[in-house]
């Protein structure tokens, strides 16, 4: 993780607002730079295309100064290169210079080879923001739309398919999710690397899923709450790491236990 974040602090000095202020002419920041350097940054993502609607409410377009601080300083231990939160924050580095997404940025940029073997936060994080854009997909039912995961999974892989096809059996079945009180939501925790090589990563995590569905007439038709133990293939295409498949145990309830209740009601 140390090679991106230094990526990313070359793309922050050479950003043309930090250029144009009064940073470009002290060699050496301290407290006061970082605290410009904060506002300037936080002016910025609040009007970046890419930080809009439900990423601008995920993420948040400020980054305080001590946080900026410690980044530049090299002041960060391993514990928080795997904490999701720090993630979030390089995610909105990246953003400042430019780039839709932290992975984008690691997808894009031309600089020397990453060690994926000793970054296992990278895939993690891919992972998380996979599921964030499933979740996405789901609130957009009825309409079939997997535009946003395309920065995460291969568009040619066997787990593309598979979501469509289930995203498709939702917008059959005329089902909308609950986000009354979130009371649909999910959470990724305790991630197991089994493998990580120069092509390969297979990622486990345990995943919490709530999802409550109501039908057409907004009566609750299902009710999914399940943690189970998912297996993430992460492969290497072109220069490129993105989710190829994963193992899901449940993935058939996902779409049996919603028919059997819509078929359950069609029949009383």
């Amino acid at each position: 993780m140390k090679l991106i974040i230094e990526q990313l602090k070359k793309g922050i000095q050479t950003h043309p607002s930090v250029l144009n202020s009064t940073l470009s002419s002290v060699k050496t920041w301290k407290r006061a730079q970082y605290i410009i350097l904060s506002e300037i940054m936080s002016h910025v993502l609040a009007r970046s295309e890419f930080l809009q609607g439900n990423r601008k409410n995920e993420l948040g377009t400020t980054i305080s100064s001590t946080t900026l601080h410690r980044i530049f300083t090299n002041d960060y231990t391993a514990k928080e290169n795997l904490d999701l939160r720090f993630l979030k924050t390089l995610d909105k580095l990246a953003i400042f210079i430019g780039y839709p997404s932290l992975n984008n940025f690691i997808a894009n940029h031309h600089g020397k080879p990453i060690d994926h073997t000793e970054h296992t936060a990278y895939f993690e994080h891919l992972i998380y923001q996979f599921c964030e854009d499933e979740f996405q997909c789901l609130l957009k039912l009825p309409e079939v739309n997997l535009s946003g995961l395309s920065d995460f999974i291969f568009e040619d892989g066997p787990l593309t398919q598979r979501i469509t096809g289930l995203l498709e059996k939702y917008a059959q079945l005329n089902l909308h999710l609950n986000t009354d009180n979130n009371r649909s939501n999910f959470e990724i925790f305790d991630f197991r690397h089994t493998r990580i090589d120069d092509s390969l990563a297979v990622i486990s995590a345990k995943e919490l899923w709530n999802l409550e569905w109501r039908d057409a007439t907004g009566t609750i038709n299902n009710v999914y709450n399940k943690v189970n133990l998912q297996t993430y293939f992460i492969k290497k295409q072109h220069n490129i790491w993105k989710i190829w498949d994963n193992y899901n145990p449940d993935y058939h309830n996902l779409s049996l236990e919603s028919s059997l209740n819509m078929l359950q009601k069609i029949e009383t």
